[in-house]
C-alpha cells in the first residue's frame, strides 16, 4: 500500500520529468525559474495579504511580543503584513531576485524588524527559532517532504502554520499546456496530501478550509504573451506568439490591468501547536 510520502513524491516526479522533458526541448533547465518570474510574482502578491485568510488567521495569533520566521518568503507578501504587528520578522528566502524585492521594500519603507536570510530551507541554520513559524505555498515542488516539515516544527517555539492550495493555480492555464504540449499538465500536491504526510509524522494538525479566489493579471497583451511563454515552457519565436496572442484574445477579459477568468478555489491553513 502506499504510503502518503510516497504519494507526495510520485505527483511531484511525474510533475518534475514533464517540466524537465518541456526545458530539455528548449536546451535549458528549471535553474533560473524564479530569476525570470520574480518581478511578475511581486506584482501580481504585493499588495494581496490584507484580506487573505491565511493573513487574517494569523493576526488573530499573534502578539507585539511574537517573533514569526516566514520560511520561503518570496517576495515579503506576509513578511511585510505582519511586521506591523510582531516583535520581529525574519524571513527565509533562497532566491536572490525574489528577496532583492523585499529587501528593497525594507528599505524604502523604513522597516525595522524585518531581517532577511537568503539560503533554502535545507541549508539554514539548524537553531533558527521563532515562536511562529510560517510556510505559505512553497511545499508543492519540495520532494524530501519529511526533513522539511520536520524541521519547520523543531524551529517553531508555539505553532507552525502553512498554507496550501487543494489544487495548483497551474489549472487555469492547463488548456494552453495541453494546447501546445499535448499532454494533460501534471499538478503538484495539494493541502490534503501534506496533511496526509503530517499525520503519518505523528503531527495532527488543525484544518481550516478557507475559500479563496485568484486571478492573473497583466498590464497588457505583451506582458501576458511573455509571462505564458515562461510559464509554459515554450520556445519564444513568432509562430507561438500568434498562436499565444489569438488564445489569449479570447481568453482575457478586457480591463486596465487585463485579467483571466476567475478562478474560485479552495485552500487551507494547517497548524499546529509545538507540543504536539
Amino acid at each position: 500500500m502506499q504510503t502518503a510520502v510516497e504519494r507526495w513524491q510520485e505527483l511531484i516526479r511525474a510533475r518534475a520529468a514533464q517540466m524537465d522533458a518541456a526545458y530539455a526541448r528548449l536546451g535549458r533547465t528549471s535553474a533560473d525559474f524564479w530569476d525570470r518570474r520574480a518581478q511578475s510574482f511581486h506584482r501580481v502578491t504585493r499588495e494581496s495579504a490584507a484580506n487573505d485568510p491565511f493573513y487574517l488567521r494569523l493576526c488573530a495569533q499573534v502578539t507585539p511580543q511574537t517573533s514569526v520566521l516566514d520560511v520561503g518568503a518570496g517576495t515579503g507578501r506576509f513578511s511585510l503584513a505582519l511586521a506591523p504587528l510582531v516583535r520581529h520578522v525574519t524571513a527565509l528566502e533562497p532566491n536572490a531576485s525574489m528577496l532583492n524585492y523585499l529587501r528593497a521594500e525594507i528599505a524604502a519603507n523604513g522597516i525595522p524588524n524585518i531581517s532577511t536570510i537568503q539560503c533554502t530551507w535545507e541549508d539554514a541554520p539548524a537553531d533558527l527559532r521563532a515562536d511562529i513559524v510560517i510556510c505559505s505555498h512553497v511545499l508543492y515542488p519540495i520532494l524530501d517532504i519529511v526533513p522539511f516539515l520536520k524541521k519547520l516544527h523543531a524551529a517553531s517555539r508555539q505553532a507552525c502554520y502553512l498554507y496550501l492550495r487543494a489544487t495548483s493555480i497551474d489549472v487555469l492555464t492547463a488548456p494552453f499546456w495541453q494546447h501546445f504540449h499535448g499532454d494533460e499538465r501534471r499538478l503538484p500536491p495539494g493541502y490534503i496530501h501534506a496533511l496526509d504526510v503530517l499525520y503519518e509524522l505523528g503531527i495532527y494538525a488543525n484544518v481550516e478550509v478557507v475559500a479563496t479566489s485568484f486571478e492573473l493579471t497583466y498590464p497588457s497583451l505583451q506582458d501576458a504573451e511573455d509571462e505564458l511563454i515562461e510559464q509554459l515552457i515554450l520556445e519564444d519565436n513568432a509562430q507561438i506568439r500568434r498562436e499565444l496572442r489569438g488564445l489569449l484574445e479570447r481568453w482575457l477579459i478586457e480591463g486596465d490591468p487585463l485579467r483571466s477568468p476567475l478562478w474560485s478555489n479552495t485552500s487551507a491553513i494547517l497548524w499546529w501547536r509545538h507540543e504536539n
